[in-house]
């Protein structure tokens, strides 16, 4: 890093800086506090630019991290402070987007001398004034935390502490290390076959291999039930909820995701993501690589090729086909959850299973659509606070959030 940092200003034309007070990115984070440790005669200048950064979007009682709207934000305020008027802020036309993404810097600096000024002006108003107060209440992000229910009922509370071993019935070897299990071969072909069922809580994520050595990713809220080995002329499990999986090919083989509303997916070898939630309005099969078949009870299937999404809006019978965003469809797995032009009842779906809330409406829920990006490792006030930066107001009560009419 550079070290051309020595007022607020040059700051505040850094996108990694901003990042940083955002808190979207531990890349960022981790890259200042080393900077901080090395430069401490830059502290004040530093923390200047911090202040600053929170009374322009806390005067505004809003987060903007879009590029156009973060502009448009400052340019507002700039005139209105020259005006000695306290800003407004007009909501978006109905069904506009409003992005979440941080802003380029690239237009900042003909608007900072202003913006320094009236935080100058400003500062001795009272503390209050200038930082953020804490939430009253918060929730941490999700971890790695589920329950195997063995074939007997015997059920094991799993997390991502410490390495162990143990065995099913039928000989079956399971090994369990760093939020994951593996099923070995119980070598034992003459035993009845026996199921077992993997269930992540809200606020919990698994991965599992199974015993043909395919890969499942299980996201919140959700459970499959598989069998200890595979025999016969196909795989069969059965998915509540979104898993993605890496399936380990076997043409003699097929393997089947079964899912609650009867729905099948079919794939010989391949990569994919299935979002079957009971409170979602739409399950999505999405395909990464190889080939799937999507079938409903009656006879209608769909063949999806690469970076295409199967669709199926619930109490229909169509399978929608229609290129997929991977990217945005697989982020849970990677550690983000990603917005494109999506309501904000759905987005609130997603927050309130990773950190095991509930979400309130007071008034009408808002008709706009919005993108953006959130890490989930973020607490949950650090994710409504970007959540924030789109107009969306809220409160947090004994894990409650309370979605207030804007």
């Amino acid at each position: 890093m550079e070290n051309a940092f020595n007022s607020a200003e040059d700051f505040l034309q850094d996108d990694s800086f901003l990042r940083y007070c955002m808190g979207i990115s531990e890349e960022d984070t981790r890259r200042w506090e080393d900077w901080l440790r090395e430069n401490p005669d830059r502290q004040a200048s530093f923390e200047q630019a911090r202040k600053i950064f929170d009374v322009i979007n806390g005067q505004q009682g809003q987060l903007h991290a879009a590029v156009g709207n973060f502009r448009l934000l400052l340019r507002e305020h700039v005139a209105n402070t020259t005006a000695q008027a306290p800003a407004a802020l007009t909501p978006p036309a109905r069904g506009q987007q409003r992005r979440l993404y941080w802003w380029s810097a690239a237009a900042a600096a003909v608007l900072l001398v202003s913006i320094t000024g009236w935080y100058h002006n400003s500062r001795y108003r009272g503390q209050q004034q200038i930082a953020a107060a804490p939430p009253a209440h918060d929730a941490q992000p999700g971890t790695s935390k589920a329950v195997l229910t063995l074939a007997d009922g015997t059920t094991v509370p799993l997390d991502s502490a410490g390495a162990s071993q143990f065995e099913e019935k039928d000989g079956t070897r399971i090994n369990k290390s760093q939020g994951s299990l593996v099923y070995g071969h119980s070598g034992n072909t003459e035993e009845k076959i026996l199921f077992n069922t993997l269930a992540t809580p809200r606020g919990g994520e698994y991965q599992i291999t199974l015993p043909d050595g395919s890969r499942v990713w299980l996201n919140a809220a959700s459970s499959l039930r598989f069998p200890t080995r595979f025999a016969g002329n196909e795989r069969t499990v059965y998915l509540n909820g979104e898993a993605y999986f890496e399936i380990t090919p076997n043409a003699r083989q097929p393997f089947h995701v079964q899912l609650s509303d009867n729905q099948q997916i079919t794939v010989l070898g391949t990569s994919f993501n299935v979002m079957n939630y009971a409170d979602e309005n739409n399950s999505t099969t999405t395909l990464v690589t190889g080939k799937v078949m999507v079938s409903r009870p009656g006879g209608q299937q769909a063949v999806l090729a690469p970076s295409q999404q199967a669709v199926i809006t619930r109490g229909q019978d169509r399978i929608a086909v229609s290129e997929a965003d991977i990217d945005k469809t697989i982020a849970w797995k990677t550690g983000m959850f990603e917005f494109e032009d999506d309501d904000l009842p759905s987005i609130m779906r997603q927050l309130a299973r990773w950190y095991d809330v509930t979400v309130v409406y007071e008034g009408a829920i808002p008709d706009q659509h919005y993108s953006g990006s959130i890490r989930k490792t973020a607490a949950l006030s650090q994710a409504l606070r970007i959540l924030q930066t789109a107009g969306i107001q809220y409160s947090i009560t004994n894990k409650t959030i309370i979605i207030k009419n804007i």
